[in-house]
């Protein structure tokens, strides 16, 4: 079936579609107006293509990554999309040279040698930089979306599900996103097809935009944090108080590493985190960093990675007192996400400094060590009850030492279950933790609470040892 009005497509189209079988069915547009093509939009013109190849060079020539070749990656406008099925649908006499080959692959093939010609990169399907380029052109999404909201209405119902996954405009009325168009296109058939306006062309040509992104880095180790004054993430007392940049021990281990291999963002990740005035000592606690699009990452060559790793673990330690690193490890995505599995299996231990109003003597000590290891119940503590569900968490506590100082001071040393909470567990904290070390030593009367708390000991082998081993085959 033809249609009544010719189709309007670019000279590239007219070649690689239509072909002879759709001669009679088309009009060519003019070189200068090829964007007024049904088809590609003008996407596939040569022209087009100089243009967005000229402004990826001068993209890299700003933003360059070291990178030996990239991986590419197009957005195509849904608009677009609709078309190349409505066309196949309409035309089926077209027999042009490529008229087989998906949209998407003609034009990745086209795009490939200029874009490796003005970055000097190589294109492959394996790389850790991906070029995504993204065309946008709205002049028929509103009858579009209006066309298919007729054709299948069930699939623009509304929904939370669809809400959350951001399928619905501002009117909270449904979108034509790429996935709704994919569940729609195999069952657009001749007769549906029939009824499109697919003769008419683009008013003006396609926008476009790139971006460059490099698969995330992972760099593990453990921190040991030696200051009573340091948060783990920026943190300020007062809402209005403004953040003091620097001062938390994940800008400090995440500074370095993101100036060295240029990353755009860093996320710190670490196996629990102590209170501001709590230290970490020890080994240290299990962290890790993801950096995000690095730029220089040649230096984490299997051949100078262990030299790159030991000067990041020393610029690390030089520029603070109050942190310290040991050994760093690269890891793999899969290996770093095993951080955050099992937290409550893990153990601690902690050493705390601790006070009594009351008197107390070696003896009632001695006794509320009796019962180990020690089964408790924590209500979600008062001070954090602004940013934690209010729930009763079990937690054990593995052993429990005692050693007075004096009769008002004494040392408590405890291995815990990970996501116990030490202040609360001395203290009670209002009756909220049952039993606590208050209860055990027979304090109704009087008030225990914890000067200074450390961690000494995080039950974790981090980083991995076989990530440890394959580094140091490499020295």
């Amino acid at each position: 079936m033809t249609s009544a009005a010719p189709l309007p497509l670019c000279s590239v189209c007219a070649r690689q579609s239509a072909g002879e079988g759709g001669k009679d069915s088309i009009r060519v547009a003019a070189e200068e107006a090829s964007f007024e093509c049904a088809l590609c939009f003008g996407i596939l013109h040569p022209s087009f293509i100089d243009e967005v190849s000229k402004a990826a060079e001068a993209h890299l020539a700003s933003c360059p990554y070291d990178a030996t070749s990239f991986i590419l990656a197009l957005n195509l406008p849904t608009s677009q999309t609709l078309r190349e099925q409505i066309i196949k649908k309409r035309f089926p006499s077209f027999n042009g040279i490529l008229a087989d080959i998906p949209f998407k692959v003609r034009n990745i093939n086209a795009y490939l040698n200029k874009l490796q010609q003005a970055s000097g990169l190589r294109p492959t399907l394996m790389s850790d930089l991906q070029l995504t380029i993204t065309f946008e052109n709205d002049d028929f999404l509103e009858t579009d979306t209006e066309f298919l909201r007729r054709a299948f209405p069930h699939e623009f119902r509304s929904g939370k599900k669809r809400r959350q996954n951001g399928e619905e405009n501002g009117n909270g009325e449904p979108e034509l996103t790429k996935n709704r168009l994919q569940n729609m296109l195999g069952r657009v058939d001749e007769k549906l097809a029939s009824t499109f306006p697919v003769e008419k062309a683009p008013s003006r040509p396609c926008k476009f935009s790139f971006a460059f992104e490099r698969d995330p880095v992972y760099i593990a180790g453990r921190y040991c944090k030696y200051s009573r004054s340091l948060p783990q993430s920026p943190w300020s007392a007062e809402e209005d108080t403004p953040l003091i940049p620097g001062h938390s021990v994940s800008e400090k281990v995440t500074g370095p590493m993101a100036k060295l291999l240029g990353s755009t963002e860093t996320r710190f990740v670490a196996s629990g985190r102590e209170d501001i005035d709590v230290r970490m000592l020890g080994e240290g606690r299990p962290f890790v960093v993801h950096l995000i699009n690095c730029r220089n990452t040649q230096t984490l060559r299997p051949d100078r990675r262990v030299e790159t790793l030991s000067a990041l673990r020393e610029a690390i330690n030089k520029s603070s007192v109050d942190v310290a690193v040991s050994e760093l490890a690269l890891l793999s995505r899969e290996v770093a996400e095993q951080l955050s599995m099992g937290q409550e299996d893990k153990k601690k231990l902690y050493t705390a400094y601790c006070y009594s109003t009351l008197p107390i003597d070696n003896a009632v000590l001695k006794a509320a060590t009796r019962t180990q290891p020690l089964e408790i119940i924590q209500k979600t503590p008062v001070r954090v009850m602004k940013r934690r569900a209010l729930l009763d968490r079990p937690r054990s506590i593995y052993t429990l030492e005692t050693m007075p100082v004096d009769e008002h001071h004494f040392l408590v040393r405890m291995e815990t279950q990970a996501g116990t909470y030490i202040k609360e567990f001395v203290h009670g904290d209002f009756g909220r933790t049952r039993p606590s070390l208050a209860d055990l030593i027979g304090c109704e009367k009087g008030e225990v609470d914890i000067v200074e708390l450390d961690v000494e000991r995080v039950d974790l082998v981090w980083p991995p040892v076989d990530t440890r081993k394959k580094d140091e085959k490499k020295k």
